[in-house]
């Protein structure tokens, strides 16, 4: 045994020298990242905590006017920090702690998910709520005991501690005349009272500055902020708020605010008073002038209240559709109203504002049959077309009305673009006039062709909820149609250079996710085979006959190298899927999407991961289970839960130390992964498998029984 332990000591020390980057993507817009914003914490030091999808995080150590990007992808998007370095993050059936600053992050098991309060006069307690019932830790997060059980049909929606000793929960109950629940302790939580009240309405935030002054939020049939002086025993209304608000804070006695979204008032005389506050940033005040504002994926500082703003992402947030190059310097993408370009591999982006009459149009996909001549499809059924390479464009009617969902054209003349709404038109004087081919009521939303008379467009036709697909060869004047049973809505599709046909969608809701489909053919749309993936694919792009990609968002990109007869995964820092991906070579591409978001990868997208996981729910913490059967002959399955995206390996050992098979060994995505070892060629006796990942290993022992 002292072997097999030098053994795995040996591994560990090896295996935290030798970790890929998982960095395949970069962000270009906005800066310094794009995932959605979701909430805010200050610390007492001028240190600021900024969260959101994708484990994103964001620090600064000088009040907010500076931030950098944190490295780590575990913490999730709620926050609360007790000081600049310890904090904690919301989980399922857990919480997820730091005592670095959000450098690394720790799940801790737990019957809460969430650390709601926390007070620290004379000793730091936190508090938490779930359902009915109420938590505390004396012990910093790592154990929670419980304090309080209502009613089973009771629910708490917050929770204040003003002292250690003294504390309310309130929330509501199911009753149409006495909704509003409300308890108090004034022994640190060992027991509680209830305190009656007679509100026809629920309670969904509160605070107290001190024991005896508080104040609650109401929302239901009316929607107020109430006022106690006496503890709870009695409640006044101190204003109206008019529509629901579910946040409530004090900085002292008499400065605080109440908020839900953008909607915010504030007062200074202790209730007295309020003053709304109009913003279009959710904000998150320090005090009663300085702040952070999200919106989206940007974030904003204030230091009056709202009245100005400094932005602190970089960069332009429209919504983008499609994204093309015509070299590896100068590419260009579109989205709402602007066409944008850019002449240096996408570091700047330079505007073009189609100035259209009424309504700013969408503009929804671009391409360039040359360096010089381009073309962008616009809603209310215009083209854009540029002879300067994007320079100047002008715009045509095509005599349709609807959205141009997709557009190609094999050649500077003859061009083929299809409608939201079911139709098909083609040009042969590059743009000036347009023909409709077919008019049906399917929705279409790309085209490709490889020839100026060979292509096909694919759609969704929601009179049968099927995928469609619609194939000519020649040049229109007729259309193959086949239905699709497996696919509900193709998204994109794509040709290679070796006149390979694919296209992406997704199917019906199996009651976890869509699950994603991508076809192949080689024969032109004759005949198709497809593989099925545990997600949704929204965008496909081959770089070459071989290597292909595919965005389904939550982290992850699908790669190919052999020509979609495989595909992979590779880990991609933007939570959000790609609506459009463009690629240069193998190595060099582009992904863009809602909000501005514009990701590269010069790598390729980085590591290829080879090993599917069985699920896509993160888990929180490594864990190793027991094989199943155990004793076995001569198959078992070994199951493990890897957090985060690490290279990971799993062996078997013999009693005595010596490696007698590897299972995996290979960059691992977040999820839970299930392998069947097979022992057929082993003796009977005692083996050891062994999970080793980034700072951690873990082995447990099996039995082989021939």
């Amino acid at each position: 045994m002292k072997k097999l332990y030098l053994i795995l000591s040996l591994i560990c020390i090896s295996f935290s020298t030798n970790v890929h980057s998982q960095d395949g993507w970069f962000w270009l817009n906005p800066l310094p990242q794009g995932n959605w914003l979701t909430d805010v914490e200050f610390t007492s030091n001028n240190t600021v905590y900024v969260s959101g999808y994708g484990g994103t995080m964001m620090k600064s150590t000088d009040g907010g006017i500076n931030f950098f990007l944190l490295e780590n992808k575990e913490s999730a998007s709620a926050l609360v920090f007790l000081d600049h370095l310890t904090g904690f993050s919301s989980a399922t059936n857990g919480i997820l702690k730091t005592t670095n600053g959000g450098n690394n992050w720790r799940y801790i098991p737990a019957p809460v998910d969430y650390v709601h309060d926390y007070s620290v006069i004379p000793q730091t307690i936190l508090y938490s709520i779930k359902d009915n019932r109420v938590y505390l830790s004396s012990d910093l997060g790592e154990s929670w005991s419980l304090s309080l059980t209502a009613y089973p049909n009771n629910t708490f929606t917050s929770i204040h501690f003003p002292d250690n000793n003294t504390g309310y929960t309130a929330g509501y109950k199911p009753n149409l005349f006495n909704n509003g629940r409300l308890h108090k302790t004034t022994n640190g939580g060992v027991t509680w009272d209830t305190i009656p009240l007679i509100l026809r309405y629920r309670i969904n935030g509160i605070f107290f500055p001190n024991s005896n002054i508080g104040f609650i939020l109401t929302y239901g049939t009316r929607n107020l902020i109430m006022k106690t002086t006496d503890g709870g025993f009695h409640w006044d209304t101190c204003y109206n708020l008019g529509t629901q608000y579910s946040n409530i804070k004090f900085f002292n006695a008499n400065s605080g605010y109440a908020s839900f979204n953008t909607n915010m008032v504030i007062t200074t005389n202790q209730g007295s008073n309020w003053t709304n506050i109009s913003t279009d940033h959710i904000l998150f005040l320090k005090d009663l002038s300085e702040g952070i504002g999200i919106h989206e994926n940007h974030f904003y500082r204030t230091t009056n209240l709202g009245i100005n703003w400094i932005a602190l992402s970089q960069g332009f947030k429209d919504n983008l559709y499609d994204v093309t190059f015509i070299n590896a310097q100068t590419g260009f993408t579109c989205g709402y109203d602007k066409i944008l370009k850019t002449t240096n591999s996408g570091i700047n982006w330079q505007v073009y504002s189609l100035n259209i009459e009424g309504w700013p149009p969408f503009v929804e996909n671009i391409m360039f049959p040359n360096e010089n001549t381009g073309y962008a499809g616009i809603d209310g059924g215009r083209v854009a077309k540029t002879t300067n390479c994007g320079l100047n464009w002008l715009v045509f009617k095509t005599g349709q009305t609807d959205h141009l969902h997709g557009m190609t054209f094999p050649s500077v003349d003859t061009g083929y673009a299809v409608t939201k709404y079911g139709s098909c038109i083609k040009t042969t004087n590059a743009g000036l006039n347009w023909n409709t081919l077919f008019r049906d009521t399917c929705y279409y939303d790309k085209v490709e062709f490889w020839d100026n008379n060979t292509g096909f467009t694919s759609g969704y036709n929601h009179n049968i909820d099927k995928g469609i697909t619609k194939i000519t060869t020649n040049g229109g004047m007729n259309w193959l149609i086949q239905y699709n049973d497996s696919i509900n809505w193709v998204t994109d599709i794509d040709i290679t250079e070796q006149n390979d046909w694919y296209y992406s969608g997704y199917g019906n809701y199996n009651g976890s996710y869509y699950p994603g489909y991508i076809y192949r053919s080689t024969d032109q749309g004759k005949t198709w085979t497809h593989k099925v993936f545990n997600g949704t694919f929204y965008s496909i792009y081959f770089s070459s006959a071989l290597t292909g990609y595919a965005s389904c968002g939550n982290n992850i990109m699908r790669k190919t190298t052999d020509g979609g007869l495989n595909w992979f995964n590779t880990y991609n820092l933007s939570y959000e899927y790609s609506n459009s991906l463009y690629f240069i070579n193998d190595q060099t591409g582009y992904g863009i999407g809602h909000y501005g978001q514009i990701i590269k990868t010069t790598t390729g997208g980085g590591v290829l991961i080879n090993v599917e996981p069985q699920s896509y729910i993160v888990p929180h913490t490594y864990n190793l289970y027991q094989n199943y059967p155990n004793p076995f002959n001569p198959t078992t399955k070994i199951k493990f839960d890897i957090p985060k995206a690490m290279n990971a390996s799993l062996k078997i050992y013999d009693i005595l130390g010596r490696e007698v098979s590897v299972i995996v060994n290979d960059f691992l995505i977040p999820g839970t992964y299930t392998f069947d070892f097979d022992g057929n060629n082993l003796s009977s006796g005692v083996y050891f498998y062994v999970l080793t990942g980034e700072g951690f290993v873990e082995s447990k022992k099996m039995l082989l029984v021939k």
